[in-house]
């Protein structure tokens, strides 16, 4: 299978990334961490509202997960760049396997608290946000920069093929079979996913930061960012597109629960439609090679998202929000892709691990926006919720990307 698949990667420009050894370890790797990501969310938050029954505490946990991630999140930028980053990936991964293990063997045997959840996310929060710098800035180590674009396309595909299988997959598992063995198929997934990383050889070595400590060095990332407008506007976006919009995966199952009126099967194929909407819209930049004006393709996939996501807040129809979550994934998916790519394009290697934590960091906010976005529903609705994060998003849009001349004039 897999020398078929190198093999396809020659002569379709879709797979060309997939001629590396190192990248092809990385994304089977991905496989597993996909798989597990799209599964784990919707996993936890079940557990969260059976123990719970409250669309507030969803929101807290979420909150106690992104409050540290955010923190980490800048500061793993800064390891990335010191650290050899595949050691990195494989020791933060397997210590989230453990993680969920734990949360495992405590459901199986009833001792599973709200306070338990508490704690585990909020060591969940740490440790990804020390993984996930390491995890984008690595890829321009695996293939050369003509193959960049197709290598984070074809990565992004793959972590949205897991959002396609992941949720409904671990959806039905908890009606079929409990909570309890749907967290040990989410530990079996992140354990694959350590396993192909530890396959990764003879990566280069990049030359590290020139700081003497880590503020320093925190703080020379944060000086490029500002001296650097096409980087500032396009994470400026990503701030907005976290705090306001994003988070509407995580809600997925209290919105489907209170909305929709679905069980957690119903949950779990509702975030399959925007994976799968993100699956080709990954799959489609892949196909397309080295394109031009990724800028103007940022802007318009940003602005899909929003529109969708605003259009889904008010679907009442299952079936209608099905399709509307497809548009919704293809424009988050590709404005995710092509931002990563454009900051990849443009950053130098010794500083990219810590510009891809200020990315990361916009996109994180999103747990910290989960909360008063869970409130609001509380005591408003889910519609309103929902529409206010996709409005705000779209004015940030339309000012940092079509007023502003930054990221509209760029040529790259």
């Amino acid at each position: 299978m897999l020398a078929q698949l190198t093999a396809a990667g020659y002569k379709l420009r879709a797979f060309n990334a997939l001629r590396y050894t190192n990248y092809r370890w990385f994304w089977l790797g991905n496989l597993g961490q996909a798989a597990a990501l799209g599964m784990q969310f919707l996993i936890l938050g079940w557990l969260v509202l059976q123990l719970t029954g409250s669309s507030s505490q969803l929101g807290l946990v979420i909150f106690i997960y992104g409050a540290p991630n955010l923190v980490l999140l800048v500061f793993g930028g800064v390891f990335a760049d010191r650290i050899d980053r595949r050691v990195l990936l494989i020791s933060s991964q397997a210590c989230v396997t453990s993680l969920i293990l734990i949360v495992g063997i405590l459901t199986q045997l009833q001792l599973i608290s709200i306070y338990h959840i508490y704690a585990v996310v909020f060591i969940l929060g740490v440790i990804q946000g020390i993984n996930m710098p390491a995890r984008m800035s690595i890829v321009p180590s695996l293939v050369d920069r003509e193959h960049l674009l197709n290598a984070v396309a074809l990565n992004t595909a793959v972590m949205n093929t897991g959002r396609i299988v992941g949720p409904a997959f671990a959806g039905w598992v908890i009606d079929s079979a409990g909570l309890a063995n749907a967290l040990f198929l989410n530990v079996f997934f992140y354990g694959i996913g350590v396993l192909f990383l530890t396959m990764i050889r003879g990566l280069p070595r990049i030359t590290g930061p020139g700081g003497t400590n880590i503020i320093g060095d925190l703080i020379e990332g944060v000086r490029f960012l500002w001296r650097t407008p096409v980087a500032l506007t396009i994470i400026g976006i990503g701030c907005a597109f976290g705090f306001f919009a994003a988070a509407y995966i995580e809600l997925m199952p209290a919105f489907a629960k209170e909305v929709l009126s679905a069980d957690a099967g119903s949950a779990g194929f509702l975030l399959s439609a925007a994976g799968l909407g993100s699956l080709i819209s990954s799959l489609s930049l892949a196909s397309a090679g080295d394109l031009k004006r990724k800028n103007i393709l940022l802007i318009a996939a940003a602005l899909t998202f929003g529109i969708a996501l605003f259009t889904f807040a008010w679907s009442p129809i299952y079936s209608l929000s099905w399709v509307i979550l497809v548009i919704a994934g293809f424009g988050f998916t590709g404005y995710i892709s092509l931002g990563t790519t454009l900051l990849q394009l443009t950053v130098p290697p010794h500083l990219l691990g810590r510009i891809m934590s200020f990315w990361l960091l916009g996109a994180a906010l999103h747990y910290v926006g989960a909360w008063p976005l869970g409130a609001i529903a509380d005591y408003l609705s889910w519609p309103i919720s929902l529409s206010y994060g996709a409005i705000m998003f779209t004015v940030v849009v339309l000012i940092l990307g079509v007023w502003r001349p930054t990221l509209r004039r760029l040529e790259l």
